[in-house]
This record gives structure tokens, C-alpha cells and sequence, in this order.
């Protein structure tokens, strides 16, 4: 189903503000342990946490807990990346996209000034509930053969899938049929308590080595549902359930799985296309911040399209200094390649933030494309007075 037929009342809440649904941010100081941080999601039962540095703001979530192999050691600069910040004006399309586009479940809301709370992907489910058209199967939207992971194998086998895949829920087979599943909640629920931490009663060898088996972690009873069900019955089974996701099986054989983020694309605005041809070479290996370094790139160019119509091409290299890991994250160099119908512009810039760079980069190639067609136009004038 393209995103245009959902029903009226559907496309209306796409339009709508996100300011009557902003909620409480779960948000700790930038300058707290890991530790402490996975003690905030495991007692308000929450997937993300957001640390706040004014008009910025960082994101943490449990999925990004997993790529920590030593608690004590890991600085939280090494697992955050920044979230996009919307403004309160902001569309639930828009947030809905982010959401979808960053596989988050919430994004924080600015008033310009400081974050003032999030809005997040249940709120948002809750509205879209009963809005789905009746027509659009389940089935239609899952994920189709989805990675998986043994009964017998290790949790820690699970918890490296899933830190490598950037995924949060791994349905658990066994003999070819479901048997259960287990998420990256489950996971870092088994990681001890801060107190616990360093207590010699355990090495920190065995404490995170996770090597029992999957089964004795799963929930052995997941959400299932058949393929031919409707999308909005599906819907209603998870947020009944309080789960974040449904596994779509035929006679115990897994067909798919349906999550959060398959449901908010239904809600989210549509991408616009790249209005030139767009090359990236050098994004980070962590899809989020892949993602987040794609869409600010193709947002950056279409910008300057509008002001600039005769760029033809636009090619970006990114290069990344990182120190050593469980450290703070290391400095990027980015440069910019813009091809018009008459020259070539090259920019390049170094920082600490990709989003930052580019905005930098935007500055300054609209300075130097505006200088150089004003050159032009006085060119032109000089020899048509000629």
C-alpha cells in the first residue's frame, strides 16, 4: 500500500502537530555511566534514553547497550549517537519518518531553546489504531524471511546478531518451527545491576559472557498471528499485548515479523526523491548513523538545488578518525564534490558531528556558488555593454 491511500482520517493525523502528544523525556546527565544508564531502562521498562546538551540531545538505546562488551570500562560518548530534534510545529508524518528512518521509538521535541519532552512511536500507534485500512493484510508489511537465531545457541550468539544486524527482536526456532523469541530488552535485563558491578563474587569474564542458551531467555509464548489477518487486527494484538512486535506464522512455520517500525512507515510523510544524482562514499559503519549522514546529505543537496537549479551531481567522502573502542568517538573529515553545467566545487570540512559538518558545508558552497554567479552576471554584463 502506497502511503497516499490511507484512509482520510489516517492522512489527517499525518498532518497533524505533534504537540498534544509530547511526553515526559526519560533523560539522564551526559556525563552518566553506562551502568546507570541501563538501570534507568531496566526500572522504567523503557528501550531509549536521552541525554540532553541544550538544543542537542543524545540517544542511547537498549539495542545499542548490546555493542558494550565491558560495562565498567565503556564511556556513554561511545554508544550515543545525537538524535534529529523536532520543533512542536513538527508534523506526527515527520516524526513518524525519523522514527522509521532511525529506528528509534521516540524523538526528542525542542522549543527552540532546550528539550522540553519526546514524542514517541506508542503515542502515535495508539492514534493510528482503527485508522488502517481494512484492506491492507499483515502480510503486506512484515519483513519476510527475518534473521533468527537457534533455541540452543548462546545469548551471547543473540546478543552479538543483533548488535551487528541494528536489529531488536530475534525469533527463537527450533526444528524449523518458532519456539519463541527474544529481544535486545531481554538481554539487557540479564546484565547485573550497577552494585554488582566489579563484586568479586563473579568475574566480569563470566558476567558478560552471556553463554547460556537462548531458550533460557525467550519468552516462550510470542505474538503470532496468521498472514491473511488485517493489518489494524494485528496492531490491536501488539499494543494489547504491550508488544513491540508480531511474528506473522503458518502452522508454526515463521512466514515474517511486523514491528513498531513497519507500522510507522505506514504513518510517515513521504521522502522526497533526490532531485539530482547523489553519490556517498565512506558512511559510517553504524546504520543509524548511516542513515542519519544519508538523509542530511540528500537534504543538504536538495537545498541547494532549489537556490542553485544548474547542479547537475553531487558526490560526498567521509572519512572517520576513531580512537580506541569503548572510547570517546574520534573526529570526521568531509568533503563535498558539487558538479554544475559550467564548473566544479570541491569543500571540505573536519568535525566531531556529522549533521554539524554538513550544515557548515551548506554555508559555505551557497556562499561560493552565490559568489560565483554574481562573478558571472557581471561578466555577462561587462560584455554585452562591450
Amino acid at each position: 500500500m502506497s502511503l497516499p491511500s490511507l484512509p482520510k482520517f489516517a492522512e489527517e493525523l499525518r498532518n497533524k502537530p505533534i504537540d498534544s502528544f509530547i511526553s515526559r523525556l526519560l533523560e539522564m546527565p551526559p556525563e552518566s555511566n553506562v551502568s546507570k544508564i541501563i538501570g534507568m531502562l531496566k526500572e522504567g521498562g523503557a528501550y531509549e534514553v536521552f541525554l540532553p546538551e541544550g538544543s542537542r540531545c543524545g540517544i542511547i538505546s537498549a539495542r545499542d547497550v548490546l555493542k558494550t562488551a565491558n560495562v565498567e570500562a565503556t564511556k556513554p560518548s561511545a554508544l550515543m549517537s545525537y538524535a534529529p530534534v523536532l520543533s512542536r510545529e513538527a508534523s506526527v508524518g515527520l516524526a513518524a519518518r525519523l522514527m522509521a528512518d532511525y529506528r528509534i521509538r521516540a524523538v526528542p521535541v525542542t522549543d527552540g531553546r532546550r528539550i522540553v519532552g519526546q514524542i514517541n512511536s506508542v503515542s502515535l500507534l495508539q492514534e493510528l489504531r482503527g485508522k488502517i485500512d481494512r484492506d491492507l493484510r499483515i502480510s503486506s508489511i512484515t519483513t519476510k524471511n527475518p534473521i533468527t537465531v537457534e533455541a540452543g545457541a548462546s545469548v551471547a550468539k543473540a546478543k552479538d546478531i543483533m548488535a551487528r544486524k541494528r536489529i531488536d527482536h530475534l525469533p527463537v526456532m527450533s526444528n524449523g518451527h518458532v519456539t519463541g523469541i527474544i529481544t535486545s530488552i531481554d538481554i539487557v535485563s540479564r546484565i547485573p545491576p550497577q552494585e554488582r558491578v566489579g563484586s568479586r563474587s563473579m568475574k566480569p569474564e563470566i558476567r558478560r559472557s552471556f553463554d547460556f542458551a537462548v531458550r533460557d531467555a525467550m519468552d516462550p509464548t510470542p505474538l503470532t498471528c496468521a498472514p491473511e489477518i488485517e493489518a489494524k487486527q494485528a496492531l490491536d494484538k501488539m499494543l494489547d499485548g504491550g508488544k513491540t512486535y508480531i511474528l506473522v506464522t503458518q502452522w508454526d512455520e515463521l512466514q515474517g515479523i511486523a514491528t513498531y517500525r513497519d507500522f510507522m512507515t505506514l504513518l510517515a510523510e513521504p521522502e522526497p526523491e533526490p532531485e539530482v544524482p547523489m553519490f556517498m562514499v565512506g558512511l559510517p559503519e553504524d546504520p543509524f548513523e548511516a542513515e542519519a549522514t544519508k538523509t542530511k546529505f540528500k537534504r543538504t543537496i536538495n537545498q541547494l538545488h532549489r537556490s542553485f537549479p544548474d547542479i547537475l551531481e553531487a558526490r560526498s567522502v567521509v572519512k572517520a578518525k576513531f580512537s580506541r573502542p569503548g572510547k570517546e568517538r574520534g573526529r570526521y573529515e568531509v568533503t563535498v564534490h558539487i558538479r554544475t553545467s559550467k564548473d566544479t566545487y570541491t569543500y571540505s570540512e573536519g568535525g566531531w558531528e556529522l549533521p554539524a559538518i554538513y550544515d557548515a558545508i551548506t554555508d559555505r558552497l551557497k556562499r561560493l556558488l552565490t559568489q560565483k554567479q554574481k562573478r558571472r552576471k557581471r561578466e555577462r554584463e561587462r560584455t554585452e555593454y562591450i
